[in-house]
């Protein structure tokens, strides 16, 4: 096994810092989307997500949203 870098480690700290200031409020906002979208029956793209977020915590990067969508989906996931 190979070392992890020090970059990756660096994107990994942010990402879990990330998640601490943000998490639960970018999870209301993307739950929210998803069910504004099922009740009007349009498809949701991972683009719209984001941009929905985005308009709510304008403070974080388009890549930051959909780095942090795709942790809490994937959390989500591997408790079902």
């Amino acid at each position: 096994m190979g070392k992890m870098s020090d970059y990756a480690i660096d994107q990994q700290d942010n990402m879990v810092n990330l998640l601490e200031e943000h998490g639960d409020l970018l999870d209301i906002y993307y739950t929210q989307f998803l069910e504004v979208a099922f009740f009007l029956r349009v498809a949701a793209s991972e683009e719209m997500a984001v941009a929905f977020v985005k308009r709510k915590l304008p403070q974080l990067s388009v890549e930051e949203i959909r780095n942090m969508i795709y942790e809490i989906v994937n959390a989500y996931q591997e408790t079902l």
